[in-house]
């Protein structure tokens, strides 16, 4: 099946009762394109305008994915739905709206290519359409520790953050997001940056919301990290799980 085809399929299959648009007419609206236009796609009498095309691929949150670009960690999911339900006519979750993303250790999460299947932890169940993770695919999700006390009141041990890979950029000021320590045995940590430019090259500022406890450290991007910002930034945290308790 060519990749017309899989678009076509895609749509039909959330098209119907208890599915996310009940009707033809109802996915045209929410998609911003002419109903007309769509029905003759559905019943394949005409192909869509690139225009088209790509506006619908946004609207459902579509991403592409290049031959020479590597894999990402997130992947599919496949719901196995149990034989009774206490949800009477309730819709059944639709795998295409989720991504199974791993849960790894900081260290894990921060470093270079594929995260190792063993030193996956779990896998926490991400609803790709929020807003914050809307086109976001390379994501891991992060346990902060035990004793991982910088980010406190924002974040707190047993917390769980989405971390999106590809997200490496530390402007603007004030991004939280998963960084590294200098050097073969530098930790990973949960932290705000910020970035100055200093005698010719980039100071990284990484600091904590309990500034009190846990001060403000400094490193410079190109005599700490040969100016590779790879090797300070892990990625943006884009999401958070929080036990309401300790609110």
């Amino acid at each position: 099946m060519g990749f017309t085809e899989d678009v076509r399929e895609a749509l039909l299959s959330r098209i119907g009762r208890g599915k996310r648009y009940p009707n033809n007419k109802r996915m045209a609206d929410e998609l911003g394109i002419d109903p007309s236009q769509l029905n003759r796609f559905l019943k394949q009498e005409r192909g869509l305008n690139a225009d088209s095309l790509g506006h619908i691929l946004d609207r459902i949150g579509v991403s592409l994915v290049f031959g020479d670009e590597p894999a990402d960690a997130a992947r599919e999911v496949c719901f196995r739905l149990p034989e009774k339900t206490q949800a009477i006519g309730a819709p059944d979750p639709q795998p295409d709206d989720y991504l199974a993303v791993p849960l790894a250790s900081s260290p894990v999460a921060a470093g270079p290519g594929l995260i190792p299947e063993d030193k996956v932890e779990g896998w926490v169940l991400v609803w790709r359409h929020q807003e914050s993770i809307r086109f976001r695919s390379n994501l891991v999700a992060v346990e902060i520790g035990k004793n991982e006390l910088s980010m406190v009141p924002t974040l707190h041990p047993g917390d769980i953050v989405l971390v999106d890979r590809n997200d490496r950029d530390p402007s603007p000021a004030g991004k939280i997001m998963l960084v590294c320590e200098p050097g073969p045995e530098g930790g990973t940590m949960v932290k705000r940056v910020n970035t100055k430019r200093l005698d010719g090259d980039l100071e990284l500022i990484f600091y904590s919301d309990n500034s009190r406890d846990f001060p403000p450290v400094t490193y410079r991007l190109g005599r700490d990290y040969d100016d590779d910002i790879t090797r300070a930034i892990g990625g943006n945290v884009v999401w958070a799980w929080s036990d309401m308790t300790r609110k």
